[in-house]
């Protein structure tokens, strides 16, 4: 099953900073882009159903961590 997020963020360089570090996140299926704007990242990625998977907890923590937040 595929999970589409996205983040936005006070600044580009934030939104930069935290696109970046995704890209490194051992998720099956990541795609990490930026979104509506540059002060957004559009991250998805597939999970499996059943099973636990703290990917969206350590996305939240690293946009927390970077002054942003979810928005869809």
């Amino acid at each position: 099953m595929e999970n589409s997020v996205e983040f936005q963020f006070e600044t580009e360089m934030s939104a930069y900073r935290f696109l970046n570090t995704v890209k490194h996140i051992d998720a099956e299926g990541l795609r990490v882009k930026f979104g509506r704007t540059d002060h957004h990242v559009s991250v998805k990625y597939r999970y499996g159903v059943g099973e636990f998977d703290s990917t969206l907890s350590t996305l939240d923590d690293l946009a927390r961590e970077l002054g942003g937040e979810e928005v869809s």
